[in-house]
């Protein structure tokens, strides 16, 4: 369940630069997921799970993500 929690957590840090991106200039980092959620099924306490998020970014310039939450 640890993991889970930890696993969430970080989808939501990466998820947050997406939410304050309004619009797209064309001087800037933009970032594009292909997906931004995930759930893991029942799991046994203790088992490893794992799940990879793929941040591609699509602007001209180098996209930085400079804070993460979780909420």
């Amino acid at each position: 369940m640890k993991k889970y929690c930890f696993l969430m957590i970080l989808l939501l840090i990466l998820i947050q630069p997406l939410l304050l991106t309004t619009s797209f200039a064309e001087d800037s980092a933009f970032a594009q997921m292909s997906e931004t959620t995930h759930r893991f099924e029942s799991i046994i306490e203790g088992d490893k799970v794992f799940h990879d998020f793929i941040i591609k970014n699509i602007g001209s310039t180098p996209l930085k993500i400079v804070k993460i939450e979780s909420g």
